[in-house]
């Protein structure tokens, strides 16, 4: 995985220190907000996060880490903006491979839904075994996204059809196909900007010891046309 550049889905909680958790909330805000005050990170970092850091210790932590944002003054009130050099603190200390406990199985999972939630455009998901769990943990995924499903084995059932009828019901895009010839076998998704590769599938999140491993842009890249070509010759399920 590369460090150069940071992910957009990064939790604040993810890190012990001030300055990296205010930068993770403007590197998610980069897109949109792209300039924020100290007061507004911190309301995020609680509202969101529940992580309880003083505006003026998020000024104090910028204060200590110059090159990591840029600044200028509105209103008497400092507004920052995350630079090229605080994306790299946030890529280096965030560990490229996550280990997942089943002792911890809970604040796994939400660890996972929040990934989930901050994933772009078309989220191409790349997994051999589905059944209703499987949506049910994609179901966190923003509202918005295209989902294109891609398994080999299909647990048909009531309760997927039901969750695949309200996914539609509520707006969502989603759409499943399977193929089951495919050689699939690794787990992954891939959205507008990174790939994930996961140790085991949805259904079976959180049961197993596991690890979620971000790649780079170049596995991304050599991966990205292999699924569409095998999405191409899937059938559509159900």
């Amino acid at each position: 995985m590369t460090t150069a550049a940071a992910p957009v889905a990064i939790d604040p909680n993810s890190f012990d220190e001030h300055a990296l958790q205010a930068l993770a909330v403007l590197l998610m805000h980069k897109q949109d907000t792209q300039w924020m005050t100290a007061a507004e990170i911190s309301k995020e970092l609680r509202d969101q996060h529940g992580i309880g850091l003083h505006w003026k210790k998020i000024e104090s932590a910028f204060e200590g880490n110059p090159s990591a944002v840029a600044r200028r003054k509105e209103s008497k009130q400092w507004h920052f903006r995350i630079l090229r050099a605080g994306e790299e603190l946030l890529g280096t200390a965030q560990s490229s491979i996550l280990f997942i406990d089943p002792t911890q199985a809970v604040k796994a999972t939400l660890s996972l839904h929040d990934f989930f939630s901050k994933l772009k455009g078309t989220v191409r998901v790349c997994d051999a075994y589905l059944d209703n769990t499987t949506l049910e943990h994609l179901h966190a995924l923003d509202k918005g996204v295209t989902v294109q499903l891609l398994t080999k084995n299909v647990k048909d059932s009531g309760p997927l059809r039901r969750i695949v009828a309200a996914w539609k019901s509520e707006g969502r895009n989603l759409e499943i196909r399977v193929d089951g010839s495919a050689p699939l076998h690794d787990r992954y998704i891939i959205d507008d900007s990174i790939m994930t590769i996961l140790g085991t599938s949805l259904n079976g999140f959180g049961k197993k010891q596991c690890f979620i491993i971000q790649t780079g842009p170049d596995v991304r890249a050599l991966v990205l046309p292999v699924f569409d070509g095998l999405w191409k010759s899937a059938t559509v399920w159900p």
